[in-house]
């Protein structure tokens, strides 16, 4: 079984209040709510799709960067 995150743990983390962490877990996908905890891997996926690649690195190492992360579907807009 995975181990689970609970709202303290999460307010120690990133160092919010209890409301805030209670935000947080419930934007994981999986979550329970009585009592409100989530699975690690789904506050790892969570924490990944928050991360942003910094303005100042080449553009070579932020498309090394997104290749990696980017294992989804692609979706290419079209302007019509």
């Amino acid at each position: 079984m995975d181990r689970l995150v609970t709202v303290k743990e999460m307010a120690e983390r990133y160092g919010c209040s209890n409301p805030t962490a209670r935000k947080y877990l419930r934007q994981c996908v999986p979550h329970l709510e009585d009592p409100l905890v989530a699975p690690e891997w789904a506050v790892k996926e969570w924490e990944e799709s928050r991360m942003v690649v910094p303005a100042e690195i080449s553009r070579k190492k932020a498309l090394e960067i997104t290749h990696r992360t980017n294992a989804g579907r692609i979706i290419v807009p079209r302007h019509r």
